[in-house]
């Protein structure tokens, strides 16, 4: 066997212990010493400690914050509003356990809406959590609930805003109670929409049939928001940024407009679909595979779309969020657009109104409208976007202008916007700084 010389030796033993420094860095202290989440600032995709409830209305299953000092009395279902009694002896489930990789930002930066965690000097020597929204150089501001940077609003990609996504209602959970609100339902009674008899989130429309000299109106399905804060219940024409995590937390709710809207689809024959969201309406030849993309009357793109996956049920998503428009079909991105830039290029160039000077819109906030199509509507689900909002709850020093980071700063934000200690404060240790950063995270349950 051959002998190893003394510099080959001194090569292995170098190498050895820096893999053995790689190993370390890497598993300590997320795999082998576990992370918990201790706080409320990331829910909800992060838990701290809390309270597992299961609506017994409804059956839908959510978290409520468990470090609070007031322990709730009763504990109010997001999705149906149904209030139950809630036990002091209540058994309170840790934080949610975290995997950090210590490696992932030795050779570079994180990258926006990562989360991360890292070092706080308040408390001193604390570790926190939190998603970044600002990169060094950057000139960062929160307003109107959005992130701007540089002057222009932030707009994510549509896998961010699928996984930051917050569910407001789930129409598969229907509530056993008699008196409780229909959040879906029929625009009018003399409708061609009908509740499907099994299952009480299903829709189908069956038009009728036309004359030579009249088209077939739109029909609609319309959402009634109705939003459950403290025990209270109150309809609304505005979806709002409420929690289900902050049972407990008073303070004020603020209207959002970033909203997606799934439903699971199938169609027979032609005919045209509709989404509405807001003033943004979004029409689909379903014969033609034919998309157009319509707002406040003004026509603002046209697109063609995959129709012919009509002969089996599909998911579809339509978003307005960030001032961006988006069209998802089995979590694939149809269609997109950049709503701000195409309104101010449509009001140059007016088009008309699809729909007609007769024929008014739904009057919801967000709803379905079948044309001439026979079509079967399941599953629908309603989500918003994280609204940023201007305070967080017990902190008065904010900011109020635009912050400008430093070559080596990053700007970060809790989800749990209301209550989240982070970089809106005003003050030196709000802002994270690279030699901070202890690793990216990842949940594991």
């Amino acid at each position: 066997m051959r002998r190893l010389s003394g510099v080959q030796i001194v090569v292995l033993a170098l190498c050895g212990l820096l893999l053995l420094f790689c190993v370390s860095q890497f598993t300590f202290p997320g795999s082998i010493v576990p992370v918990r989440v201790i706080g409320a600032s990331m829910a909800e995709r992060f838990h701290g400690p809390h309270y597992r409830v299961c609506c017994q209305a409804c059956q839908f299953c959510f978290a409520v914050d468990a470090t609070v000092a007031e322990i709730p009395r009763f504990v109010g279902c997001p999705n149906c509003g149904s209030q139950q009694p809630h036990s002091p002896d209540e058994l309170v489930f840790p934080g949610d356990r975290l995997f950090i990789n210590r490696m992932s930002y030795t050779f570079r930066d994180p990258e926006r809406w990562e989360t991360i965690l890292f070092r706080s000097a308040d408390p001193p020597s604390g570790q926190c959590l939190k998603r970044v929204v600002g990169l060094p150089e950057e000139t960062v501001a929160v307003a109107h609930g959005d992130v701007w940077i540089d002057g222009k609003r932030l707009k994510k990609d549509w896998s961010t805003v699928d996984a930051l996504a917050i569910t407001v209602h789930d129409a598969r959970f229907a509530s056993n109670q008699p008196l409780a609100r229909v959040r879906w339902h029929p625009s009018h009674q003399a409708t061609p929409w009908n509740k499907i008899s099994h299952t009480a989130c299903s829709f189908r429309c069956t038009p009728k049939s036309e004359t030579a000299h009249q088209s077939a109106p739109i029909e609609w399905i319309v959402y009634d928001h109705v939003d459950f804060h403290r025990g209270r219940v109150q309809a609304t024409h505005q979806v709002t940024d409420n929690y289900a995590y902050n049972q407990t937390l008073s303070r004020k709710l603020y209207n959002t407009d970033d909203l997606i809207v799934g439903a699971k689809a199938q169609w027979f024959g032609d005919g045209r679909l509709f989404f509405q969201l807001g003033s943004s309406c979004l029409e689909l030849d379903c014969g033609q595979g034919s998309g157009k993309l319509w707002d406040a009357g003004l026509e603002l793109a046209e697109f063609p779309w995959p129709a012919e996956q009509r002969v089996s049920p599909v998911w579809m998503e339509v978003a307005s969020v960030d001032q961006q428009f988006f069209f998802v079909i089995n979590k694939k991105v149809v269609f997109s657009c950049d709503l701000e830039e195409k309104r101010i290029a449509a009001a140059r160039h007016p088009q008309g109104d699809p729909l007609g000077e007769s024929e008014p819109r739904s009057g919801s906030i967000l709803a379905i409208g079948s044309q001439s199509l026979d079509v079967v509507i399941e599953d629908l689900l309603v989500r918003r976007d994280i609204y940023y909002t201007p305070e967080v709850h017990g902190v008065a020093n904010r900011r109020t202008d635009e912050y400008r980071l430093a070559a080596d700063e990053f700007f970060v934000l809790g989800d749990n916007s209301p209550v989240s200690l982070d970089s809106r404060q005003d003050t030196a240790e709000a802002i994270v700084r690279r030699e901070d950063l202890l690793g990216r995270v990842w949940r594991w349950r």
